[in-house]
């Protein structure tokens, strides 16, 4: 039996415009994410059979939440059958068993799920000896999401488990710029930066915030070449100026919840920074100091939100 265990991270955004609607009915955007240490585990174990099928690979998943699928309508699998589909006559046949350990919340716009699929196909890729370069990773990683290839690339720079080429690969990055659907992708300066992340108690439907983005109006978008060069100089107070997000404009009026919540984590007058990560519930503050994280996060625990401090990984 061989095994790897790779680090699947959180993101959040510091920044997402939707830039217009494209010929296949999906959003166009131009955003900016960022990797958080907070993260889940994925072991993935693969036993080769004597006499069985090259590409003839039993796939097991199984996680420690029940309530979460564990066959093919499960990221993580698909992203093992994406690899065996590719290159079944490179792999021995016998058995997979991927075991994640969940942290993150779910659909929660701290991209969970894609990060599990991702480390399936770094994890698979070091395993099955497949040496696939971290470009084609990330093309593999755009037919899964379209935040996998951005989960791909912050994993290879913070998973040392993986080889060299790929952590060193200009592509490795902790903060990038991603246009079009979300896929196309820019490495872009790190940050470092204490957060808190919480969340009410419910989900966030993606599909029905950028259905229903369409008719809100947008007053106020975000600068990202400038936020990018912001970034490149280090000044968060500049960095936070362009620090928005257009699809609150929808969520928070849709779900009164999170509206509450971004009020009252606001309202911390340590905080630099309160914002909204992907189509939400989640929202997240910024603190200079890892004490103060700590106790926003205690606070907004005791008046019944998940919440979690962590930092950003530069």
């Amino acid at each position: 039996m061989s095994e790897i265990n790779i680090l699947s991270f959180a993101k959040i955004n510091l920044s997402i415009d939707v830039t217009g609607v494209l010929d296949s009915g999906m959003h166009s955007v131009d955003m900016i994410m960022h990797q958080l240490s907070f993260h889940d585990d994925v072991r993935i174990r693969f036993s080769p059979e004597a006499g069985a099928a090259r590409g003839d690979v039993e796939i097991q998943v199984k996680t420690n939440r029940y309530y979460l699928p564990t066959d093919e309508r499960n990221l993580a699998y698909k992203a093992a059958a994406l690899l065996l589909g590719e290159y079944g006559s490179r792999i021995p046949g016998g058995k997979l068993q991927i075991d994640i350990h969940k942290r993150i919340p779910v659909a929660a716009g701290l991209a969970g799920g894609s990060g599990n699929g991702a480390a399936v196909l770094h994890g698979l890729n070091v395993l099955w000896k497949l040496r696939l370069d971290l470009q084609r990773l990330c093309e593999l990683g755009k037919m899964l999401g379209s935040d996998v290839p951005f989960c791909i690339m912050g994993q290879a720079r913070g998973n040392y488990c993986l080889p060299r080429s790929l952590r060193k690969d200009p592509l490795a990055c902790c903060c990038a710029r991603a246009t079009g659907t979300g896929a196309d992708l820019q490495p872009q300066a790190a940050i470092r930066k204490f957060l808190v992340i919480a969340k009410p108690p419910m989900g966030v439907s993606t599909r029905e915030v950028y259905a229903g983005i369409d008719h809100c109006e947008i007053k106020k978008r975000p600068d990202n070449e400038q936020l990018a060069a912001d970034l490149r100089a280090g000044d968060f107070t500049a960095v936070s100026r362009n620090c928005i997000n257009v699809l609150e404009n929808y969520t928070l009026n849709a779900y009164p919840k999170v509206s509450r919540l971004k009020k009252i984590m606001e309202s911390n007058p340590k905080a630099e920074l309160s914002l909204m990560s992907g189509s939400g519930p989640t929202v997240f503050s910024c603190f200079r100091s890892i004490s103060e994280a700590k106790k926003e996060c205690a606070s907004l625990r005791k008046q019944g939100y998940e919440a979690y401090w962590t930092k950003t990984i530069k």
